[in-house]
């Protein structure tokens, strides 16, 4: 039983250790992980009569963006991402937020889901992310542009056959090389696309043809 408390407070000590704000051990000299998120617009679209469900699946990242991280293009093509700054959860999760935070506010869809739900809607969208980055020009210390280059589809799930397919491209200036600010123009050109996708849906939903009756 000695032996045993006089183990307690070494193991303790160590637990201790292991934890970064203890006692001031192990302090590390790298600045605090940045997480962001996506604002999104204030939809202006007028009151219309709810014409069917919506499912938004998980859009498909394209190359290089199936991560958290924030991604910028130099001049050579070459990708690469910011330091010390994140999205908030993978690109995917973070644009299909978004997505869904606009749609739920159309008054097109009497209710719209995720892929988190098990929610069975009337039609589904899919949307690749085909570009997502911040955009340098020659010289290295100029504001990015940031660029977003979605495809979407809208498929229609009782006979399995596609409303239409569209592409959305936006492009934003940030005003200053700065992370908040490269942040802040990500936000614009993606809510802009996402805006965008939201209208192309709808316009895609009211010219929709019946299923056809076998």
């Amino acid at each position: 039983m000695t032996q045993l408390r006089l183990l307690l407070p070494a193991v303790a000590l160590g637990v201790c250790g292991a934890l970064s704000g203890c006692s001031g051990l192990l302090r590390s000299a790298a600045p605090a992980l940045q997480l962001y998120v996506l604002q999104a617009p204030v939809l202006q679209i007028a009151p219309r009569p709810a014409l069917a469900s919506l499912r938004i699946t998980r859009p498909l990242p394209g190359p290089g963006l199936n991560t958290d991280r924030i991604a910028l293009l130099r001049t050579d093509n070459r990708l690469d991402y910011y330091a010390g700054s994140r999205w908030s959860a993978p690109l995917s999760d973070v644009l299909a937020d978004l997505q869904l935070a606009l749609f739920q506010t159309d008054p097109h869809w009497s209710a719209v889901a995720d892929d988190r739900s098990s929610f069975n809607a009337d039609y589904l969208l899919q949307t690749s992310i085909d570009r997502f980055a911040a955009e340098y020009a020659a010289d290295a210390g100029s504001p990015p542009q940031v660029r977003v280059v979605l495809h979407c589809l809208l498929i229609r799930r009782s006979d399995g056959s596609l409303l239409g397919s569209f592409a959305v491209s936006e492009s934003q200036p940030a005003q200053e090389n700065r992370m908040a600010s490269v942040v802040a123009a990500f936000s614009a050109a993606a809510g802009r696309a996402t805006t965008t996708v939201v209208e192309q849906s709808d316009a895609l939903l009211r010219s929709a043809k019946p299923p056809a009756v076998p």
